[in-house]
């Protein structure tokens, strides 16, 4: 099992893994096939006042899906992503040296034991700098996915981290770089952004869910305020928009009135909701 760095995801084989996602409102689970259309039905289970490995087992069971392999991702507030840029012109060892002692330096703050990946970008345009994307998260929260996926009958091929999936995706669909997407989901949205000499990444959490029921203006106008602050204060452009929330035409329409948003990350014959499973699957193709 990896926690495991990819930009961008290779198609090598023909082999096929579930994506499945998880948050704290639903579970997710996608197999594509070598055409990338799904191979059964899309799986999202609603969580709300239910035991998450309780209802995975019975999921997997219900839909045949024992003894599949599956690509899982650590979700955002579970993880933890760094971004480094160190001179292109260090020696192979020396950048190796470099990057050793900032892992180091991080796993030292770290109060629990700690898993940890870390990918070197090529360098960008001009050359003069190397990127080094690495990847924090908690043993315990790695061994609780890891067990709980395998107790639901399953095999955990590859651990990812969410916000490196949505980069995939941009990457693997040839976005031009940089580029930002925001992923609204139910209860919380990402703004994540990617170019060779710079990741970030932003979490809010106005409740997509929650506005459908009660309307509330003033927290949408206050999701859009944060957003567009975000845009602003970070200089984005090529900003996309992915998620749950564009299968809602009216919420679309007001997302794009609002936001400086380029394009929207639709998933042809795929339900939005299955966008982060979506690359997750496509990465488990890798030879």
């Amino acid at each position: 099992m990896n926690i495991s760095l990819a930009f961008p995801p290779l198609l090598k084989g023909v082999k096929t893994i579930v994506g499945l996602q998880f948050t704290d409102k639903v579970i997710r689970l996608l197999e594509l096939g070598k055409d990338k259309k799904p191979l059964s039905e899309p799986i999202e289970v609603n969580l709300e006042g239910k035991d998450k490995e309780k209802v995975l087992r019975e999921v997997v069971q219900k839909y045949g899906l024992s003894g599949k392999r599956v690509v899982a991702c650590i979700a955002v507030n579970d993880g933890l992503l760094k971004f480094y840029k160190y001179p292109a012109s260090m020696s192979k060892k020396d950048l190796q040296s470099a990057i050793e002692w900032s892992i180091k330096r991080e796993l030292s703050a770290m109060r629990e034991e700690t898993y940890y990946d870390y990918f070197i970008l090529e360098p960008g345009a001009e050359g003069k700098q190397v990127g080094v994307v690495l990847v924090l998260s908690r043993k315990e929260t790695v061994e609780s996915i890891r067990e709980m996926v395998e107790n639901a009958g399953l095999k955990l091929h590859t651990l990812d981290y969410e916000v490196v999936a949505i980069i995939n995706y941009g990457l693997y669909h040839k976005l031009p770089v940089p580029f930002s997407i925001l992923y609204i989901d139910y209860n919380y949205s990402i703004l994540t952004t990617y170019s060779p000499n710079n990741i970030s990444y932003y979490v809010t959490y106005w409740s997509f869910s929650e506005f459908l029921k009660s309307r509330d203006e003033e927290s949408l106008e206050s999701f859009f305020a944060e957003i567009r602050n975000i845009v602003v204060l970070n200089d984005l452009s090529s900003m996309y928009v992915a998620g749950p929330i564009i299968a809602d035409e009216e919420m679309l329409t007001r997302i794009m009135e609002n936001l400086p948003i380029l394009g929207i990350l639709d998933l042809e014959e795929l339900k939005p909701n299955f966008f982060i499973p979506y690359i997750l699957s496509i990465r488990g193709m890798e030879g």
